[in-house]
């Protein structure tokens, strides 16, 4: 019996298409979250809203690769003999670098502006202000302290356990900028025109899916099931962020979604550490 050749053979070019559309999201997500050169043959290629709406349910996978390698430099310092604290520092330090200090700066934003603006415009004047406050530059200074401190006491009992810590924590922080865009209602004057969407309900849950599944796979051997408040603290403290954005502008900007990733991913290491250590069960 013959058969169609045509029927019989793979459809090649549609399997190279569909992983040529992967990887070109993958960069689009990692562009958004890291500001890192895009890389794009065509040069006149303008960065839309719509380009967002396809590829922010791959934030979580942008945040492996951010937290693997905070991670792998972490076990690498122990390794040859760095102390676990100044290993932390140096690997929270080579997070910041790649991001380019991103997310770092948008804190920075928020806390200033919050903290010294006395109406919702000057507010928001001062977080799009370039010059740092003495608030921001604080507050940094106190999450990327408490950052260290919380990766270095996880890695005293298990480097390997920290290690996983970092890249939950990046993962998981990533995943809720999705929902909180769905909730938030967007500062239009405030944000670049990419940023102004409404991400689809069906790409926030992949996204919420596949934070949940990576931070699970990353802290279910050292913290077993505890890594369900790990997960409810992350993302009631990126609630926490979200209504104090309300309460002080009314929306978000793309500062107050910076926020939200650093402040979870503050809470994930710093809940974690109190429960590997054991104070909290």
């Amino acid at each position: 019996m013959s058969s169609n050749p045509e029927l019989s053979k793979p459809n090649s070019s549609d399997d190279e298409t569909q992983s040529s559309d992967i990887v070109e999201q993958l960069r689009l997500a990692k562009y958004f979250l890291t500001r890192n050169s895009l890389n794009v043959t065509d040069r006149s290629y303008v960065i839309t809203a719509d380009d967002l709406a396809k590829v922010i349910w791959l934030f979580p996978i942008v945040g492996i690769a951010i937290g693997g390698l905070g991670a792998i430099a972490l076990i690498l310092f122990i390794w040859t003999g760095i102390p676990e604290p100044v290993a932390a520092a140096l690997s929270v330090g080579l997070i910041i670098w790649i991001t380019k200090a991103t997310q770092e700066d948008g804190l920075a934003n928020l806390i200033d502006g919050f903290g010294s603006g006395k109406n919702q415009e000057q507010k928001i004047a001062i977080m799009k202000s370039k010059n740092r406050g003495s608030y921001g530059i604080l507050c940094l200074a106190i999450v990327t302290i408490a950052k260290v401190a919380a990766i270095a006491s996880i890695a005293y009992i298990d480097s390997g356990a920290a290690a996983a810590a970092i890249i939950a924590a990046a993962v998981w922080s990533r995943s809720l900028i999705a929902p909180s865009m769905r909730w938030l209602p967007p500062l239009i004057e405030a944000l670049p025109s990419e940023w102004i969407i409404t991400p689809s309900e069906g790409n926030t849950c992949k996204g919420l899916i596949l934070g949940f599944l990576l931070l699970a796979l990353m802290l279910i051997t050292p913290a077993g099931t505890s890594f369900i408040i790990i997960l409810i603290a992350g993302g009631a403290s990126a609630f926490a962020i979200g209504c104090l954005a309300l309460w002080q502008i009314k929306g978000y900007t793309v500062d107050i979604l910076w926020s939200i990733q650093q402040v979870a991913e503050t809470t994930v290491l710093v809940v974690t550490s109190a429960i590997i250590i054991g104070n909290i069960a």
